[in-house]
């Protein structure tokens, strides 16, 4: 086995930071029931170079450096994915929008569900996407939405 230098873990560290998405394009196991295309949340990267993953499965197996290939949530079809999976663990009160990261106070179910995916968003937010609907602002692509590029950017697991 011919392991990574720091060099190359430390740039895996910085390219899969905490609490970025994950999906998974190949891996190296016969035994594994993780199918392509699956997504994970990156726990963080060991110092073999291997990324450490809770997928949403409930598997907890790592991506093998040198084995397996994954790449981060990048189109908005990976990102509807993420974003209806945290919508059914959304808190039921006090969440934070998944769109722009406001907290929303009170019941989450008296807020705007996105036209989008199926999670609650903040009321401002469902009137931006009713505006963006009507052609009259510019559609916010979801892997721009808060949910999504925060973790991508290095700050931690998305906790709405």
């Amino acid at each position: 086995m011919n392991f990574p230098s720091r060099e190359t873990v430390e740039r895996l560290r910085r390219e899969y930071p905490v609490g970025c998405r994950i999906v998974l394009d190949e891996m190296d196991d016969p035994y594994t029931k993780i199918p392509v295309g699956a997504q994970a949340t990156c726990q963080g990267v060991d110092d073999a170079g291997n990324i450490l993953c809770a997928w949403d499965c409930g598997s907890g197996l790592s991506i093998a450096f040198g084995a397996d290939r994954c790449h981060k949530v990048r189109t908005d079809d990976e990102a509807k994915i993420t974003l209806e999976w945290y919508g059914k663990r959304q808190p039921k009160e006090n969440a934070r929008c998944p769109r722009c990261g406001c907290r929303m106070d009170g019941a989450s179910s008296r807020h705007a569900l996105s036209r989008r995916a199926g999670i609650m968003i903040c009321d401002e937010d469902g009137m931006r996407e009713a505006l963006e609907d009507a052609g009259i602002m510019e559609r916010m692509q979801l892997t721009q939405w808060a949910a999504i590029a925060g973790p991508e950017c290095g700050e931690g697991p998305w906790e709405g």
